[in-house]
């Protein structure tokens, strides 16, 4: 495996390990706030409240950075070994289908662990109301992220990047103002542009905004592959130019669907249902500066703990929710942020066995076992 594959992995592995804060503070603290294109930001009372949910916020632009950027080296390995390009393509849509069952089958079943164990955190959601809903999540917009790509894995890359603006403009174009908050929208609309609830559909990754990280994760792997060296100061630099974007735009108040307010805290607070462009920004830039970071020789290798997290991203985000269910059944009234913090590590190193085992499995299947779908 390449340098620049190791790296990826970290950078995945990651992720995925402080996404699971994020899910440890739903099922363990009892607190998660949901910042909506409808509603004004969630209050914090403390930085540390604060902080635990804003740093989960680079996981989800993550996942889908790296799920284009795997898509487009997966591409370029068949190509050299023989597929067609309709093989390929079939390959990404039967993956993509393979997630959205994996969501309602799967991943839901263990948020009702949650909502059984005791008081689950109340997130306030536009649209209409209700006890009972079949959610749509982050595994729904990857699946059907995947299924879009699967026929531009190949394309020229200015195409790739007019559909990436053409799904950033669509989003901002055909998101609502707030006073539209309670309106009914079609299933449709939820699910593609507009985050919430439609009857017993909720959808909180609306598909459109999220093809923008996926599609610049094909442009992040051809990028690399024509030029292997020196990944880590581009990354760097393309960081940072993110990062001074995302500043410029939100002090002059303009592109998120609210504006911020006083303080630092007002500042980063930023709509995530759907990304706006100012989210997307800041978090693209920090996940490349990661990157960078975690390209360096001396940052760990293809055994490291981050390394084996990555190469089993799924099994572990599937394996976690279960984890903290579990666990949530001892915490029925929700408890502190640090312990909250010392269950989170605790389960963490609890899955890193389960996790090497079925990363070294899933690493001697062929290509087209089922597993590497998983």
């Amino acid at each position: 495996m390449s340098h620049r594959f190791d790296a990826i992995d970290r950078l995945r592995g990651l992720i995925m390990v402080v996404m699971a804060i994020d899910h440890a503070s739903y099922f363990i603290a009892r607190m998660h706030p949901a910042e909506t294109w409808a509603f004004p930001p969630p209050y914090y009372d403390t930085p540390l409240a604060f902080f635990t949910r804003w740093i989960t916020h680079l996981c989800a632009p993550g996942f889908f950075l790296l799920m284009g950027a795997g898509m487009g080296w997966f591409s370029e390995a068949r190509l050299k070994a023989g597929w067609s390009r309709r093989r390929i393509a079939r390959h990404f849509v039967t993956r993509g289908l393979l997630l959205l069952g994996i969501q309602h089958l799967v991943e839901n079943p263990a948020w009702v662990l949650g909502e059984l164990s005791g008081a689950a955190p109340e997130v306030r959601l536009p649209g209409d109301a209700g006890d009972i809903y079949v959610g749509f999540a982050v595994i729904t917009a990857l699946g059907a992220s995947m299924i879009f790509w699967s026929v531009f894995t190949t394309a020229r890359a200015v195409v790739i990047a007019a559909l990436v603006v053409v799904a950033m403009g669509a989003s901002i174009w055909m998101t609502p103002s707030p006073e539209h908050a309670s309106n009914s929208y079609s299933v449709g609309m939820r699910l593609l542009f507009v985050p919430g609830r439609t009857g017993v559909v909720q959808a909180l990754y609306a598909v459109v905004p999220w093809l923008v990280p996926a599609g610049l994760g094909l442009l992040l792997a051809r990028a690399i592959t024509r030029q292997p060296s020196g990944v880590a100061v581009r990354a760097a630099l393309a960081g940072l130019f993110l990062i001074a974007l995302f500043v410029t735009l939100r002090s002059l108040g303009v592109g998120d669907y609210h504006a911020p307010t006083p303080g630092a805290i007002g500042f980063l607070t930023l709509t995530k249902y759907p990304p706006s462009l100012d989210f997307l920004l800041v978090t693209l830039g920090l996940d490349l500066i990661l990157l960078a970071i975690l390209s360096l020789p001396a940052i760990g290798g293809p055994t490291s703990p981050l390394a084996t997290f990555g190469r089993a991203p799924l099994f572990f985000y599937l394996l976690h929710l279960y984890v903290f269910g579990v666990l949530s059944f001892f915490f029925p009234r929700g408890t502190t942020f640090a312990v909250m913090y010392v269950t989170w590590a605790g389960a963490v190193v609890a899955m890193y066995p389960v996790c090497r085992w079925y990363a070294a499995f899933k690493s001697r299947q062929p290509p087209n076992s089922i597993w590497r779908l998983l």
